[in-house]
């Protein structure tokens, strides 16, 4: 079940006017004067039962330029909150994740994978380690996913399970400037590898998100929307859950185990599966970065093809997620999943644009190195 966003009716409100000069101001003999815009909200679907996100609030390229220059407010209403408590919660979280946990202390973040027995992902998430208790930040559609999975694994833990989605709402500052954002109350880390930028989260009670947002809003700190937050995820090559990649999914599939997976660790549910996959396979499919050959946009969906002769070769692949890019000065951003035969570093991939196929490069589309 998902849960509509307690600034909802807010955000609804929120209206921004972009004044520009006149670009006859500047011409002998010409009126002048000032230009004004009033920008409004759109909102997207967020997975099913009402869930919405704010898509834009009139002007994608102000809130990525919050996101690259400064720090952007997003209302985090896609996330769910599942809390643990009790005296072995961090005991139990450590073997129910590919992450090892057992040393985190008050504060600390960290991203993991939550897997069935067959290794395939159930979710990715964000632990927060909290004095009293552990918090599992999920996508919102997962959490009674997560939650019917973990009752599964309790015998005599000393574990308490509660769904806080409806009791705490999340906040995100992104931006380099995130982190001196902490007058508003107790904020944690986004790590930077779930998004590929600079974060804070800040946890709020659903009956003051109001009050918060105007206070935020008057401190002239940008409210910002998906489309920008995904312009800039794409562009970092960051695969994100539901989006890229979904529980059919194995670890190693994702790109991502360098963030998520601790090989070294005890054991944990699914491990016998992401081991063997990881000393002796690899993966049937791989997510990817394309280095397209022109500024064409290929769309979520898009298939890739091993040969740019039409009516001839085979499909291999597909575009997971797209976005112009500005850091590439109007270029185009692209993930994929392709068959692990496609997906050595340099292959030539052909994605249908339009009505025609378009060269593309495969490159990877994380770091191998351990992150710390």
């Amino acid at each position: 079940m998902t849960v509509p966003s307690p600034l909802q009716e807010c955000i609804a409100n929120y209206e921004l006017t972009w004044s520009k000069p006149n670009d006859a101001e500047n011409r002998e003999g010409a009126a002048t004067g000032q230009m004004e815009e009033t920008l409004l909200c759109e909102f997207l679907p967020w997975g099913d039962g009402g869930c919405s996100v704010l898509a834009t609030t009139g002007s994608v390229e102000l809130e990525y330029a919050a996101i690259r220059k400064s720090v952007g407010m997003f209302d985090a209403s896609c996330r769910g909150i599942i809390s643990l408590e009790g005296e072995d919660r961090l005991a139990f979280i450590d073997r129910m994740t590919t992450q090892l946990l057992t040393d985190m202390h008050d504060g600390d973040t960290r991203l993991a994978f939550i897997l069935n027995r067959k290794g395939r992902i159930i979710a990715d998430v964000i632990v927060v380690c909290e004095k009293d208790r552990i918090l599992i930040d999920c996508d919102v559609t997962v959490v009674s996913a997560i939650i019917d999975h973990f009752k599964l694994f309790i015998v005599a833990d000393d574990v308490k399970i509660t769904n806080a989605t409806q009791q705490e709402h999340r906040i995100w500052f992104i931006g380099p400037l995130a982190k001196e954002i902490d007058e508003f109350g107790t904020t944690f880390t986004l790590p930077k590898q779930f998004l590929g930028v600079e974060g804070t989260a800040l946890t709020i009670s659903p009956e003051d998100a109001e009050v918060f947002w105007q206070k935020i809003v008057d401190k002239s700190i940008r409210p910002i929307g998906w489309y920008a937050l995904n312009m800039a995820r794409v562009e970092e090559g960051i695969p994100l859950f539901r989006v890229d990649y979904d529980n059919e999914n194995l670890p190693h599939e994702t790109s991502s185990c360098h963030s998520r997976v601790k090989f070294d660790k005890g054991c944990y549910l699914g491990q016998e599966v992401v081991a063997r996959m990881e000393s002796l396979g690899r993966p049937k499919h791989l997510l990817v970065h394309l280095e397209l050959s022109n500024d064409e946009l290929p769309t979520a969906g898009t298939q890739i093809w091993d040969s740019m002769t039409d009516g001839g070769g085979k499909a291999v692949g597909v575009v997971t997620s797209s976005a112009m890019s500005p850091m590439m000065g109007g270029g185009v951003s692209v993930i994929a999943m392709v068959k692990s035969s496609c997906s050595a570093d340099g292959t030539e991939v052909f994605p249908w644009i339009g009505a025609e196929k378009m060269k593309a490069v495969v490159r990877p589309l994380s770091p191998k190195e351990e992150v710390e």
